[in-house]
């Protein structure tokens, strides 16, 4: 038992570093994302890799209008509360809502588009570029 002392100790006093710290997210970089009736803007978002970001989204439609993006918010950490608006990957906008999904990205290239085939093919479609 004595023997087992230190080593108990040593994984006790470790513990709290290998624990993952919730980021700061007000203090992290706002991202907006423009959704226009059959388009994006920006076309292609570019993030930094296990940065924490804020995703602005703001439907400037008429109609209601998704944002699918399933790679990539199933590889990034999505902050506790956003995690049930990015479910199956689509944020969906009402017309005139805003939203802001907090997260962490990975590294990768992830497509971004429509769910509805009309407004992709029509040009509701983009690319993030997380590096």
């Amino acid at each position: 038992m004595r023997r087992l002392l230190p080593l108990l100790c040593l994984l006790i006093l470790a513990a709290p570093a290998t624990a993952q710290r919730e980021p700061e997210w007000r203090a992290s970089r706002e991202v907006e994302v423009l959704v226009h009736p059959f388009s994006y803007a920006p076309r292609t978002i570019r993030l930094r890799a296990g940065e924490p970001v804020r995703l602005r989204f703001l439907n400037q439609g008429q109609g209601t209008y998704s944002f699918s993006a399933e790679a990539f918010f199933r590889a990034s950490d999505v902050r506790g509360g956003d995690a049930a608006a990015v479910e199956g990957g689509n944020v969906r906008l009402a017309p005139g809502e805003r939203r802001v999904i907090a997260l962490v990205p990975r590294a990768g290239r992830y497509s971004m588009r429509s769910p509805n085939m009309v407004h992709w093919a029509l040009g509701m479609r983009g690319e993030i570029v997380v590096e």
